[in-house]
């Protein structure tokens, strides 16, 4: 099945090319983008390996991290990407967000991800998403939250981050969950 490209009213979501590298570099090395990240800082050489390892990786493949590049359509400029960890014998997907700092606060990261839980729930035949954050990162909890995800964990001091202990959230969101009548309400309301 060819999912992409994947269309929305301001954005194009696809597969990374090559010559989304310096913009992904670019996003990635702001402080704040990178404050809740595993990285600290994001070279040309990171870059060209994380292209090498998504070049002709199979959307839908278990045990894989597909990265999707979201384009704005009037003006081709990448303003971040939603990464889909598969697993579970397909059965489950975990969800990652990254958008460049003057791209947030603007609606792309919520219009993103509802056509990646559409494409995931609709087309795909998920069971469940999942999603770990930060507690202190309020942003991405509150995207979660518009799509109707359910923080499901806390996990205290559980990882070691950036030179402290750190504590996460954990959410997830079933697909009879976001298939019932109010849940479609919310997310026409919030679209």
């Amino acid at each position: 099945m060819e999912v992409f490209p994947l269309e929305t009213a301001r954005l194009m979501l696809r597969p990374f090319t090559r010559s989304d590298l310096p913009a992904f570099t670019a996003y990635r090395n702001q402080p704040d983008v990178a404050r809740y990240q595993s990285w600290s800082s994001y070279t040309e050489a990171d870059a060209e390996a994380f292209f090498a390892q998504q070049d002709g990786l199979v959307f839908d493949s278990d045990d894989s991290w597909f990265q999707i590049a979201v384009e704005r359509k009037d003006d081709g400029v990448l303003v971040g990407d939603v990464a889909v960890h598969f697993f579970d014998d397909g059965r489950q997907a975990e969800l990652g967000v990254t958008f460049d700092l003057s791209c947030q606060r603007l609606g792309y990261a919520q219009e993103a991800v509802s056509a990646v839980i559409q494409l995931l729930f609709a087309e795909l035949g998920k069971r469940r998403l999942v999603a770990t954050v930060d507690v202190l990162n309020l942003r991405a909890q509150r995207l979660l939250d518009i799509h109707g995800f359910r923080r499901e964990g806390h996990y205290r001091e559980n990882i070691f981050f950036k030179g402290t202990w750190s504590d996460e959230y954990s959410y997830a969101l079933l697909s009879h969950e976001w298939q019932r009548p109010e849940a479609a309400v919310l997310r026409a309301r919030d679209a």
